[in-house]
């Protein structure tokens, strides 16, 4: 009779009778670097700040509702920096000259499709213009993708794009 030859891969902990043990296992499988970060409050600083550096540009895929606004992402070559946008605000349907209204650093960002500086331009021609209708209509042009059109409705009765 032959002996049954020993199994060379690795062991594995799904062997384990319950998720606590297989658990505890895994911890004590951790890098004794890592667990010397943790112990002192130095390795904590760093570990928090190399944490904060992977979960920041997260937000940009998760929450944000701007997607044209990728400041703290990880889209060092994305095309969405090419994109051009018109913004068109007209009051009472009256054409606004940006230029007299805003700075032209304004301009120039919401001309990238910004929605935050779009909807804090339409809020301050809002207020110097009490019960006036102030509309907004972006149109973006996008690198490989179809053109998009955002907002057509009065901003002072619904502030966000």
């Amino acid at each position: 009779m032959t002996k049954k030859p020993k199994p060379t891969t690795p062991r594995r902990y799904d062997d384990a009778p319950d998720l606590a043990t297989r658990i505890i296992r895994g911890i004590e499988r951790i890098p004794s670097g890592v667990l010397a970060l943790v112990r002192t409050w130095q390795g904590l600083v760093i570990l928090l700040v190399v944490a904060s550096q992977l979960l920041l540009p997260i937000q940009y895929y998760t929450v944000r509702r701007d997607p044209h606004d990728e400041r703290f992402a990880w889209r060092m070559f994305s095309p969405m920096r090419m994109t051009r946008c018109t913004p068109k605000f007209t009051i009472d349907n009256k054409p606004v000259d940006l230029g007299t209204q805003f700075h032209e650093a304004w301009i120039e960002i919401a001309k990238r499709g910004r929605f935050v500086v779009i909807e804090q331009m339409a809020a301050r021609l809002c207020e110097n213009n009490p019960g006036a209708a102030v509309h907004v209509v972006i149109e973006c042009q996008y690198v490989g993708k179809e053109p998009a059109t955002w907002g057509g409705y009065d901003m002072c009765k619904v502030p966000l794009l």
